[in-house]
């Protein structure tokens, strides 16, 4: 490419693992976008299906490609080496079993040139129901506006709440602001990875463009989706996450009024996922990490201040919130294990009558 476009090239990261059903979908709807000057970066994450090959094959097909083969060390250091290999002006982040509009990069660098350090864009949540329907639902503010840093943490809240901040793929990145910084991804995270590079990115930002547009397609129906498979440092995870952006409202004299109260919901949210988690079917906790877990989650000081929070949701969540707030361990267990003892009960049930 010649270097008369270096400073309009965009770099799109590509971390693939055993995408081998996907990763054509989601090459092709890059190559073709409206917008010429990319670079795509394909980082194939020790995949043990095919993905490596295809994405051989796709290099030798068009020059705009670079392959990175490296060994399974997961999705966050394979980001931090496509953005040691990019050579754009700009970075995106798109993931191997999604894809995006033809007009998507072409939109976003229209607007990051214009005084923006970063762009944020409406998705589309494309997912599947118990019978494999395909359904769709579009994830947008319904406005599109340019704003100051100061407004952008009076709406945290409402923005979190609507996971604009959470992702990656749905914004556009100057790549200075990322290499100036020595910006890069937590590989000993494997949930959240997304928001904490986004809080550290936005702790240098000034102004921030949010489009009106879903311009991103998210593939969600994966079997192997985290929140549908045992994950032993979930609460972890998400307890170092929400530390995260209360450190970063405060930081930002923004941990007050509605940013606090949906940012605590939340936190509850994910408490109760947590506690879930800890009983999936294919769970290897035994009954002593299970103990250890409860506990840590009953006596977080943060939780305990805010237990209000469980008091705005379903049934289960309000019972949840008084066992903590009574530290009851021992009833956690127990109504998690009815639950799942009915759980797997009704699953049993299903299958007879549907035969």
């Amino acid at each position: 490419m010649k270097k008369v476009y270096h400073n309009r090239i965009v770099s799109i990261i590509v971390p693939v693992y055993n995408s081998e059903k996907y990763i054509e979908r989601c090459i092709m709807s890059i190559l073709n976008q409206t917008y010429k000057y990319i670079e795509l970066i394909l980082i194939n994450d020790g995949s043990i299906d095919n993905s490596g090959h295809l994405c051989d094959i796709f290099a030798k097909l068009d020059n705009r490609i670079k392959v990175e083969h490296m060994k399974n060390l997961g999705v966050s250091s394979a980001r931090n080496k496509g953005i040691k290999a990019a050579t754009g002006k700009f970075i995106q982040f798109v993931d191997s079993d999604d894809y995006i509009e033809p007009n998507m990069i072409e939109t976003l660098t229209n607007e990051i040139s214009r005084n923006t350090d970063v762009v944020f864009c409406g998705y589309t949540r494309v997912s599947k129901d118990k019978n494999g329907k395909i359904n769709i639902k579009a994830i947008s503010l319904n406005n599109q506006v340019s704003i100051t840093k100061k407004t952008f943490l009076n709406e945290f809240g409402i923005l979190f709440k609507n996971y604009y901040i959470n992702y990656l793929w749905n914004k556009l990145y100057v790549v200075d602001i990322i290499k100036k910084y020595n910006l890069k991804f937590d590989s000993l995270m494997n949930w959240g990875e997304d928001l904490m590079f986004n809080l550290q990115y936005l702790e240098h930002c000034g102004n921030i463009t949010i489009i009106d547009k879903q311009l991103y397609n998210y593939v969600n129906y994966n079997d192997n989706s985290i929140t549908s498979t045992f994950n032993k440092e979930l609460y972890n995870n998400q307890n170092n996450m929400y530390k995260s952006v209360r450190k970063f409202l405060i930081n930002n004299n923004a941990y007050t009024d509605t940013n606090k109260d949906i940012v605590e919901l939340k936190f509850t949210d994910s408490i109760i996922m947590s506690l879930n988690n800890l009983f999936y079917k294919d769970s290897d906790c035994d009954k002593l990490e299970i103990k250890k877990q409860i506990s840590r989650i009953i006596e977080n000081d943060i939780l305990g201040q805010n237990l209000k929070y469980f008091n705005f949701g379903g049934f289960q969540k309000k019972i949840v919130g008084k066992l903590i707030k009574n530290k009851s361990l021992h009833f956690i267990i127990y109504f998690y294990k009815t639950k799942e003892y009915i759980r797997r009960r009704k699953n049993f049930l299903y299958r007879v009558f549907k035969k």
